[in-house]
Parts: C-alpha cells; structure tokens; sequence
C-alpha cells in the first residue's frame, strides 16, 4: 500500500487535464522515433527500468477519492499518487505495421491513457516495419506531460540504451512500490504549476473575473466595449458545430536539411522565426482554399494558438522539471494576408511581446478560477470557440548520445474539441524538419473549383514553404 508521503493534491492545471481526459475532450499525444538501429527487448526492458528507478514522475497516476463528485467537487476529489507496480507488459506494445503513414497517426489518436488505473500515464508501441525498420512511440496523458517532456522522455530513453551491457535478459518487473521504495523521493514531486511565478495571474484578471461571475451588468458592459473595439473582419469559425469526437485526420510532410537551411537563413535576414514563416504560409494556404471554400464572400482574421515552453524563462534552474507540463497557448491573431513577410513580421512582435508578458501563462493561472466541467461541456454542440489552428515547434532535437542517433520524429496530436488545424513541428540533427498536420475530418466534404479543397491547401502549404524565400 502507498504510504501518505507518496501522494498529493493536484493543482489547477492538472485538475483541468484531469477534466479534460475523464470526460474523453482529448485522447493523447505522442512522441515516435526512428532509431538508426533496432532496440531488443532485453535492451528496452533494462533501459525503462534504470529510467524509472531515476525518475518517479514516470510511477505517477491520478486517482479518484472514493464516494465523491467530480463535477461538484471541481475535480479536487482526486489524487496524485506513486503506483503499486509497472510491468513491461503494462506499458510495452509491438505492433507490425507495413509503414508509418497518417493512418498509423490515426491508429495513435485512438488509444487513451485511463486515470484511476495502477499504471502510469504512458505507454511505448514498437512499431515493425515490413522493411525490418523500427520506430518507437512514447504516447502520453498531457496532465503529466507536454510536448518537450515527451521528447525529454525519448532522449533520456536513449542515453539509458547506451549504457545497457549486452544480454537476453528481460526485466519483467519495471517497478516495485515496496522494494524499489528506496529509489522513490521523501514527498512526490510537485506540479509544476506552482514550483514558480509563472502562472500567478495578475490582480486585475483575478478582479475582473470576479465582477463578471457576481455582477452581470459587468459582463455585459466588458463584452459591449471590446466588441467596439474591433474592426469588421470577421473571425475564421468552422460553421460545423463542436462534437465530443477527437477522430482527426493527417498529413505528414517532410522538408529536407538543405531546404530547412535555406528557410532558416531567410528567416534569420528578415528578423522572422521558422515558426512564423510555416504558421504565416498554413494560414495563406487556408485563406485560398479552406476559407474560400466555406465562404467565397469573405475574408478572415485568423487565431494561432502558439505553444511557448516555459522552461525558457529559468534556464539551469528548473532541471529537475524536465518532465511535467510547462507550456501555455498564445492567441495570435493576424488579418487575412496579403504580405506574407509583413505578416510574419506582426506575428514575430505579437509574439515577442506576449512572451516577454508571460501573457499566456498568466491566462491558463486563470484555471483556477473556472468551473472545468463547464468549461469544456459548454463547448459541445457551439459554433465557434476553436482557435484556427494551434502551432508547436519543438525546435532542434539533438541525439543525446553517440550511440543511439534520431533518424526521424513524429509530434502527433489531435484537434478535437480545442482546434480546426494543428501543425506540430519537430527537426532532428541531420536538419530534416517533419511537420504533422491534424485537422477536423468535416474539412474534407469541401471542394473548391471541382477539387477536394484540403488536397489543395496541403499541395498549396507545401509550395509556399518551398518556394517562400524566392
């Protein structure tokens, strides 16, 4: 049995996930890499379990009080808890597969990671190619993980791989409460919502929400000035009203170390990043086909949801949270494009600016304040709501070590109840950058000029980012 100093509370945010996970608004997101070489079991089983034994993040759950109510109680009726026992059955799959394609993406966004269950909150498929290649997947519960930690998990796999002596054992048993104890911290380490300042909204957002919940006329006052604010260029919205249904559809591409210096360098001259240049290109690859389709007589602002790692502010300081979910969305919202440099130019200062605020981390530290069932139930069967699309850039993933080398990666995740568009970026050491695109399967019934308007914007996205820099 867990002994008390081995559970806690959860916080806000983890509360949110929690929300977000048992009420099935989203299923996981995943990590897969290609190794230059295949990975025995024997090799796999023995490298998991030296990574457990230095990590009990990886022995985490959540775990429901017994006899209460979620949604009454706002989801603080649950618990974080270090698990009995992980085996390599629990948390180990080998799949064969003739190639890793969109549809073994689409096979990934069907699996869930359930809570209140003795095992942790992720899980490694061993894909098989037909080829003899393999490529391993770490998918993962967001209430523990984001997408830099899923990565972190991969490249902590790898450096416990090359100190693996070579033999056919199997490490059946991964991790043992009682006789691993040892290995195990004084008190579960803590969210890492609340080891900083990061998410501490201001006074004025906390006072403001405030005389919106209690004073009606507030809310409706707020909402009149801000509509006044704005200009006649309506917001991008799906007209399909928001389902419980997490199926996305996707497309991977591939953009080669040559091309990806190329664009860097241009980026670089114009004071631009790369994340800039490909969001800037998916939203005018939209504009001409997606957004035209569904309404020929508009044009439309658009929101990129950007995902910014928080582990940027503390730098050395903040190792030991590594794994753990220190990520926000900022809203970026563009006017419809005509000059795609000047627009990435907006993009890079909005950005900037809300970077240098912490103005996202400080919106989500705004969780705490919100009624969690409603605020995702209420979405279902609305127009509107979703951001166009949400972007995140994982950067440069170097190899970390000599032995075992990142050939490829993969950055799955779906839209689903939160978005119409997701664009996941990750490039490896050879400089090849892989972009996953997950979208909303109801895009597909659009044609534009007789063709199917989606094969047009991913024929069009692919063009521009080629042909951008000319």
């Amino acid at each position: 049995m867990v002994k008390p100093q081995h559970i806690r509370k959860p916080e806000f945010n983890e509360r949110y996930y929690i929300c977000r996970g048992t009420g099935r608004y989203y299923s996981n997101f995943n990590i897969t890499v290609k190794y230059d070489r295949v990975i025995s079991k024997s090799h796999l089983s023995t490298a998991l379990r030296s990574l457990i034994l230095k990590n009990s993040w990886l022995t985490h759950n959540f775990f429901k009080v017994e006899g209460t109510d979620s949604r009454k109680e706002n989801f603080h009726n649950w618990r974080v808890q270090v698990i009995d026992k992980i085996t390599f059955e629990d948390v180990v799959t080998y799949k064969k597969i003739e190639r890793f394609d969109e549809s073994v993406l689409q096979y990934l966004n069907g699996l869930t990671l359930d809570m209140n269950v003795q095992k942790p909150l992720w899980r490694i498929i061993a894909f098989e190619e037909s080829n003899g290649d393999q490529l391993l997947t770490v998918y993962v519960d967001h209430s523990q993980y984001d997408g830099l930690s899923a990565v972190q998990f991969q490249k902590d796999l790898s450096k416990e791989l090359e100190v693996v002596v070579d033999d056919d054992h199997i490490e059946e048993t991964l991790f043992e409460y009682t006789s691993d104890f040892d290995h195990l911290p004084l008190n579960p380490i803590p969210a890492a919502e609340v080891v900083t300042d990061l998410y501490v909204p201001s006074y004025g957002s906390v006072l403001n929400h405030y005389l919106e919940s209690y004073f009606p006329l507030y809310s409706k006052l707020s909402s009149w000035i801000y509509s006044t604010r704005d200009d006649n260029v309506p917001l991008f919205c799906n007209p399909t009203p928001v389902k419980r249904d997490l199926t996305s559809k996707y497309k991977i591409m591939k953009f080669d170390g040559q091309k990806i210096g190329e664009i860097t360098k241009f980026c670089r001259s114009k004071g631009v990043t790369l994340t800039g240049y490909f969001d800037v290109f998916f939203i005018k690859a939209l504009q001409e086909t997606i957004f035209k389709a569904i309404d020929p007589k508009n044009r439309f602002k658009t929101n990129s949801y950007v995902a910014i790692n928080g582990r940027r502010y503390y730098g050395d300081d903040i190792k030991e949270f590594n794994y753990g979910t220190m990520v926000c969305g900022d809203p970026i919202i563009l006017p419809p494009i005509d000059d795609p440099l000047r627009a990435m130019r907006a993009f890079h200062s909005q950005l900037q600016v809300d970077i240098k605020s912490k103005k996202g981390f400080k919106t989500i530290g705004m969780l705490q304040y919100t009624d969690l069932w409603n605020f995702f139930n209420n979405k279902i069967g609305k127009i509107g709501g979703r951001p166009t699309i949400t972007i995140s850039n994982l950067g440069k993933i170097a190899d970390s070590n000599d032995s075992y080398h990142f050939k490829d990666m993969y950055f799955g995740a779906n839209a689903g109840v939160m978005y119409n568009f997701v664009l996941n970026m990750t490039t490896v050491s050879s400089n090849e950058l892989t972009a996953v695109i997950a979208y909303l399967p109801e895009f597909e019934s659009y044609s534009i000029d007789g063709e199917n308007a989606i094969h047009r914007f991913l024929n069009l996205f692919r063009f521009y980012i080629e042909n951008g820099t000319k």
